[in-house]
C-alpha cells in the first residue's frame, strides 16, 4: 500500500439558482438531502458535508421530519455543517456588511437549530475572493476557508493547503480542491487515483470531493461501491470516508505558506454581466442600510420601534448567490433575482420613510418666523457636504433659506419637472452630520430673492463672478475672475 490518506468528502455542490429557477433549485436541495440520508441508513460510513443555512431553513419548513433527521445525524458526527453562510455568494461584488450579515444570520441559524456555529469557510464555486475574507471570516469564527476558483490553471499557488491573509493580519488556514468538488455516479476510481500524486512525506493526507452536484444528488450507491472495491485493492493509499475538519486537524502541525492578496480571476465576464441585477443589488444594500441606521435614530430620538428588516436581508443574501449576482444564471432566474430585490428595495423605503417622519414629527420649529422647514437626513456614519434638491409649490420670491445656526445657503433654481403652475425645484448644499440631520428654514425677505445665473459645456462653467475652464486632454482646472 502506498504511504498516505486520502480522506473522500462526500458532497452535493447544489445551485438553488442557475440554469433553473428557484424552486427547482428547492426541490433538488430537499432531494439530495433526503438521498444523503438514505445512504447513511445503508452505510454506516458514509459522511456528508453541506453549507448554506438557507437549506436547512427550506427543509425545516417543508419536511419537519427530514429535518429531525439531519439534526440527530449532525449530533452523531456524520453530517458537517460547514459555510456558516446564508448561501455560497458571489465573493466580489456584495458590500462588506452583506458578508458580514452572511455570517451573522448563517451563523444564528445554525446555532438556533442545531446547536453549534460552522468553523469551516466553504465557498467552492464562486468566482474569485476577495483580499479582506480572512478577517470576515474569522471575525465569524470560521477558521478554515474551502474554495476552488481560481483553479490550478488561473493562478499559481506553492500548495494545495495555506495561510491566507488578509491586509489586517487575519489568518484563516484555506485548501483549494483539486479536480472539482463533483463527480459522476460511476466508477470513482480515476479521480481517486489522480489524487494520489498530491501525497508526500510532508504532507501525507488531502482531500478528494465527490458526488453528484450543481442540479444536486450527491454521492450514489455506485460511488459508494465504487468506494469499497478501491478500499480493498492493493497499492493504493488509504481511503476514508471523512469530513472536512479532520483534513484541517490532520495538518494542524504543518508550517503553511502565507498567501496575501486576492484569490483571482475566474470568468472575468460575471464581473459585469447582467449590469441590471448588480445595480438592483447595490441599491437594495444602500437601502437597507439607510433604513436600520433611520430606524435605530427614530429609536433613540423618539422612542420610536426599530423596524425588523431580517426578511428582507435574508431576501437580499440569497440574492447574492453566485450564478445570481454574477449574472450566470438563466434569463428567467435573472427576472425572478430582479423582482426580489425590487422586493426589498420597497421595504426599505417604507421603513426609512416612516422613521423618518417618527422624527420629523417631533421637530419643533418657529411657525412664526419660518415659512417652510426642511429636515434633511443622513442615515450614514460619516459626516456629507451634499446637493439636495427639493420641489415647492409656491415659494414667494422673496424667501431666504437659512441652516439651523441662522447662516444664508445658497440656492438655485434648477426648474421643475412638472407643468403645474406654481411649482418649481431648488437645489442647494447641505452640511449634514454623521447618522443625524439638520433643519433648515425659508423666511422672508423685505426684497426679492435673486438667483445668480451661470451657464456651462463640456469645457467652460461661469457666473457673473468666475469663469472656470477645463482642459478636456489632461482635466485642469484655469480659475480666471471676471
Amino acid at each position: 500500500m502506498k504511504h498516505g490518506t486520502i480522506l473522500l468528502i462526500g458532497n452535493a455542490h447544489i445551485d438553488p439558482v442557475w440554469l433553473w429557477q428557484w424552486p427547482k433549485g428547492m426541490h433538488e436541495v430537499k432531494a439530495t438531502f433526503r438521498s444523503a440520508l438514505d445512504r447513511m441508513n445503508e452505510n454506516p460510513n458514509f459522511k456528508f458535508t453541506a453549507s448554506s443555512s438557507q437549506f436547512y431553513a427550506w427543509v425545516e419548513e417543508c419536511d419537519p421530519g427530514m429535518f429531525k433527521e439531519i439534526q440527530a445525524r449532525v449530533a452523531e458526527g456524520r453530517w458537517e455543517l460547514v459555510g456558516g453562510w446564508w448561501v455560497e455568494p458571489d465573493c466580489n461584488i456584495p458590500c462588506g456588511e452583506s458578508f458580514v450579515r452572511q455570517g451573522l444570520y448563517g451563523q444564528r441559524y445554525l446555532l438556533e437549530k442545531f446547536g453549534r456555529k460552522a468553523t469551516i469557510g466553504y465557498n467552492v464555486d464562486s468566482f474569485g475572493h476577495h483580499a479582506m475574507l480572512p478577517q470576515i471570516l474569522s471575525k465569524m469564527g470560521l477558521r478554515e476557508y474551502v474554495f476552488m476558483r481560481p483553479s490550478d490553471e488561473e493562478k499559481a499557488l506553492p500548495t494545495r493547503a495555506f495561510l491566507w491573509q488578509s491586509a489586517d493580519g487575519s489568518q484563516v488556514r484555506a485548501f483549494r480542491i483539486f479536480q472539482a468538488y463533483n463527480s459522476t455516479e460511476d466508477d470513482l476510481r480515476t479521480k481517486v487515483t489522480s489524487h494520489i500524486p498530491l501525497l508526500d512525506d510532508e504532507c501525507d493526507v488531502t482531500m478528494c470531493f465527490y458526488g453528484v452536484g450543481d442540479h444536486g444528488g450527491g454521492p450514489t450507491k455506485k460511488s459508494l461501491a465504487s468506494i469499497a472495491r478501491m478500499q480493498s485493492e492493493p497499492g493504493l493509499p488509504e481511503l476514508r470516508m471523512a469530513v472536512v475538519a479532520e483534513y484541517f486537524d490532520r495538518i494542524g502541525g504543518l508550517a503553511l505558506p502565507v498567501i496575501r492578496g486576492e484569490l483571482q480571476h475566474h470568468s472575468r465576464g460575471c464581473y459585469s454581466a447582467h449590469a441590471a441585477i448588480k445595480k438592483a443589488n447595490r441599491k437594495a444594500e444602500v437601502g437597507l442600510l439607510a433604513a436600520e441606521h433611520l430606524g435605530v435614530m427614530a429609536r433613540d430620538l423618539v422612542g420610536w420601534r426599530c423596524p425588523d428588516l431580517e426578511k428582507a436581508w435574508k431576501t437580499l443574501l440569497f440574492n447574492q448567490f453566485h450564478d445570481t449576482l454574477a449574472g450566470t444564471a438563466i434569463e428567467a432566474a435573472c427576472e425572478d433575482a430582479l423582482h426580489a430585490l425590487g422586493s426589498c428595495q420597497t421595504v426599505a423605503q417604507e421603513e426609512a420613510h416612516k422613521a423618518i417622519q417618527a422624527i420629523a414629527s417631533q421637530i419643533k420649529v418657529d411657525e412664526q418666523e419660518c415659512i417652510r422647514p426642511i429636515q434633511v437626513f443622513n442615515p450614514c456614519g460619516w459626516a456629507r457636504n451634499e446637493p439636495v434638491e427639493l420641489e415647492f409649490i409656491q415659494l414667494p420670491p422673496n424667501s431666504l433659506l437659512l441652516d439651523d445656526q441662522g447662516k444664508p445657503v445658497p440656492i438655485q433654481d434648477v426648474g421643475s419637472a412638472t407643468v403645474m403652475d406654481g411649482k418649481g425645484r431648488l437645489c442647494f448644499m447641505a452640511d449634514l452630520p454623521a447618522m443625524g440631520y439638520r433643519t433648515y428654514k425659508f423666511l422672508l425677505t423685505e426684497k426679492p430673492v435673486t438667483f445668480d445665473s451661470f451657464s456651462a459645456s463640456d469645457t467652460h462653467i461661469e457666473n457673473q463672478y468666475l469663469r472656470v475652464d477645463i482642459d478636456p486632454e489632461n482635466g485642469s482646472l484655469s480659475i480666471f475672475d471676471k
